[in-house]
Formats: structure tokens, sequence, C-alpha cells
């Protein structure tokens, strides 16, 4: 199934109108949250499907086969072959990251830690 949006180089919201896109459900992040509540006011053409707290396999699998659009992060990108991941030009959000670690970490993690924070 080939989705009408997908040859762009890339989208505006404008074309995301009369769509319905996944997305994590909100509490996930207060990025997340806000990004809901400006589609939710300022572009109610867009349907809003939330999908819980985070994506899995089934979640990709179910939006390839129905041509359903998926919010996504662009380091998520290749995780499907039947999808592709295009910018939206006029979506102007930061999600932060961060490491994951043990809380008994060892020396060697600790040391990495520390010289993050100073890059950081």
């Amino acid at each position: 199934m080939t989705h009408k949006l997908a040859a762009k180089k890339e989208l505006k919201l404008s074309d995301l109108y009369g769509e319905t896109l996944v997305m994590v459900s909100r509490g996930d992040s207060p990025t997340n949250d806000r990004l809901h509540e400006e589609l939710e006011k300022k572009h109610p053409q867009i349907h809003l499907k939330e999908i819980g707290y985070f994506y899995d396999i089934d979640v990709y699998n179910r939006c390839a086969e129905s041509g359903t659009l998926l919010l996504n992060l662009d380091c998520w990108k290749d995780v499907h072959p039947g999808l592709v991941t295009l910018p939206v030009v006029d979506l102007h959000y930061e999600i932060d990251y961060g490491l994951c670690y043990s809380k008994s970490a060892d020396a060697r993690t600790l040391r990495f830690l520390d010289a993050v924070k100073k890059i950081v």
C-alpha cells in the first residue's frame, strides 16, 4: 500500500488534514503534550490517535498495513521497511534524550558519565 504523501520530500501540517495521526499518549513528555495541544487547537482537521507510551513493532506494522500516519523520530526512520519518515517543515519541536544506566554502575560507566556531563 502506497500512501499519497509517501512520495513527497517534506510535509506541511496542512498535508495531514483529513488524516489520522498516531502519537504517543499524553503524559509521555512535556514536549509531546505541547504538540498534542497545538495540533488539537490549531489543526483540528488532523485526527489524533493516542497509542500508549511507546511504539513497538505491532504499532509500526499496523500503520504500514493501514496507511495510517505515525509521528516518528528521525532516528527511527529505518525501523520498518514499509514506512517512510518525512520532515514536517512547520513543526518545530525538540525531544530531550538521556542515558539509562544501572543504579549500581561500575567505575568505568561512572567515569564515562562524568565525561559526558563535562561535554553537555
